[in-house]
């Protein structure tokens, strides 16, 4: 889904549930200035914020962006679709997948030099791995600066924000994992499809 056009559904919606920008930027811990923005098609949520403002919303993620699908329980390289959110500059690659019970989400963040995501907050735990480039992480009053190798794991109901730091790569690769639902996944048992697949796999 477009910028515009994810801004436009996200309005839409919102009058629909008679809700303000005050009450959605209070239940999701952004501003109502961005609200207002990504509303207007200027600006563009992370995948996190986007979990959030679905939620205040009370639809499911799926119902405002298309995201991959994610079967199996293996991915590969060659084989995976980078995506965006309404066209914004974070390129993600889905790692994992759901099944019932499932609470872990996995993404790849391929994010260029300078860009800065907004302070968000949520529930669950958050941690992420640096594969290149440098990045800044923000969670509360507390800084941290990571390079290749380096990671972080924090409760993600502290506001954070991550940015990529100026570096000679021009981008920053990081490894996203959290207990925060970012896909939507089966709420009944598995389809027949789908329990072939995980069939001798650790998940089944």
């Amino acid at each position: 889904m477009e910028m515009p056009q994810l801004g436009r559904s996200i309005r839409a919606r919102r009058h629909a549930i008679k809700k303000t920008l005050v009450q959605v930027a209070t239940e999701t811990g952004l501003t109502a200035g961005f609200i207002s923005q990504l509303e207007r098609g200027q600006t563009s949520p992370s995948i996190t914020s986007l979990v959030v403002i679905a939620k205040a919303l009370g639809v499911a993620i799926g119902d405002l962006i298309k995201q991959p699908a994610q079967l199996r329980p293996d991915t590969y390289r060659s084989q995976r679709q980078p995506y965006s959110v309404a066209s914004g500059r974070v390129k993600y690659e889905r790692l994992s997948t759901v099944f019932p019970g499932s609470q872990v989400h996995s993404v790849k963040f391929t994010m260029p030099s300078g860009y800065k995501s907004e302070m968000v907050s949520h529930e669950g735990d958050e941690m992420i791995f640096v594969l290149s480039g440098q990045i800044g992480y923000t969670v509360g009053k507390d800084s941290y600066v990571l390079n290749v190798g380096d990671s972080l794991h924090f409760d993600a109901n502290i506001p954070h924000s991550i940015e990529s730091l100026p570096h000679e790569n021009e981008v920053a690769e990081v490894i996203w994992v959290g207990t925060v639902a970012l896909f939507d996944g089966p709420q009944s048992p598995l389809s027949e499809e789908q329990e072939q697949l995980l069939r001798g796999t650790e998940f089944f």
